[in-house]
């Protein structure tokens, strides 16, 4: 295992000048804690600024529950009636708005002036 570790380690002798490229293979990878119990997620990660010094970023942000939606009882003994139509060759569990197919005509009471 010594053996791997020191070969993927890159030693700065190796690294050309020229280069200018990517270094990100040589920063540790982000880490994620949290979230804790007032809902706190913590994530850290590791950059290189503009002047090509190793940054720690520390980004916490807020996870919160999104409330259920409330339904009535007479909405929720809706869903139990049972299919009939063409919703009878759909999926039980996929609630689609079923489309018609016929032309629908709306005449106007009287003519713009």
């Amino acid at each position: 295992m010594a053996a791997a570790a020191a070969q993927q380690k890159i030693r700065w002798g190796e690294l050309e000048e020229d280069d200018g490229g990517d270094l990100d293979f040589l920063l540790p990878p982000w880490v994620m804690v949290g979230p804790d119990e007032n809902g706190l997620k913590k994530v850290i990660e590791y950059r290189f600024d503009d002047d090509g010094n190793k940054v720690r970023v520390t980004t916490t942000t807020r996870v919160r529950k999104l409330a259920q939606p409330c339904l009535s009882r007479s909405a929720i003994e809706r869903r139990q009636w049972p299919k009939f139509g063409d919703a009878l060759k759909e999926d039980a569990g996929s609630r689609l708005t079923m489309v018609s197919t016929e032309e629908v005509l709306l005449e106007r009471p009287r003519a713009p002036v």
